[in-house]
């Protein structure tokens, strides 16, 4: 329903709760640890990507300051017994290049150190998505110079298009070394994914 928000913090706490003023309308987000350090409070536009949560009687929002860590927001919560809640305490002890780290190395352990999460939980995350980090993006901020260099030739456009690669199945760098082939800036979205799957499926 909603891809991003646009506007400025009005209220954070240390709860992991923010209130984000968009046009004149305040929108409550749930948003872990790593995300609140990286709010401006000095009343500066911030861009937060969102997921919203059906529950039967509630609608919740999460906010994230990187399409990354939505990405391993969605892949932790579809594993079974991991709920939004406990995938956000996830996020929250560990920065989205750890938690790359810990599920390359199947560490149960650590993840065990998660208030809330089990033992059996721990394993069964670390065996259903060890083999699925292709999935999740490098973390705008830990993208290389080179990478970065694409994303300020393409904007938006580019970050859109490269995330719905990855969404398709391809990995981060397939996405990354695709869109900066396309020597089109002015295109929207929609034109550079058609014309990086052209490429990546042998296209001319």
């Amino acid at each position: 329903m909603y891809d991003f928000l646009r506007g400025a913090v009005a209220s954070l706490d240390a709860g992991g709760q923010l209130s984000l003023e968009v046009g004149g309308v305040g929108y409550l987000l749930r948003i872990s640890e790593h995300t609140r350090s990286r709010l401006p409070l000095d009343g500066s536009t911030v861009r937060v990507y969102t997921r919203l949560v059906v529950r039967e009687d509630d609608l919740l929002l999460f906010g994230f300051g990187d399409p990354a860590e939505r990405v391993a927001f969605d892949l932790l919560t579809g594993v079974q017994g991991v709920g939004p809640g406990v995938a956000l305490a996830i996020l929250s002890r560990f920065a989205v290049a750890e938690l790359r780290q810990v599920l390359a190395r199947k560490d149960a352990l650590a993840l065990k150190s998660v208030k809330g999460v089990g033992t059996k939980s721990a394993e069964r995350i670390t065996l259903e998505l060890s083999d699925k980090l292709s999935r999740i993006p490098v973390p705008q901020d830990e993208l290389p110079a080179e990478d970065l260099a694409v994303e300020r030739q393409h904007g938006t456009a580019a970050d859109e298009a490269r995330q719905a690669l990855v969404a398709l199945g391809f990995s981060h760098r397939e996405a990354i070394d695709t869109l900066a082939r396309i020597a089109e800036p002015e295109h929207d979205a929609a034109h550079l994914l058609r014309k990086a799957l052209v490429l990546l499926r042998g296209g001319a």
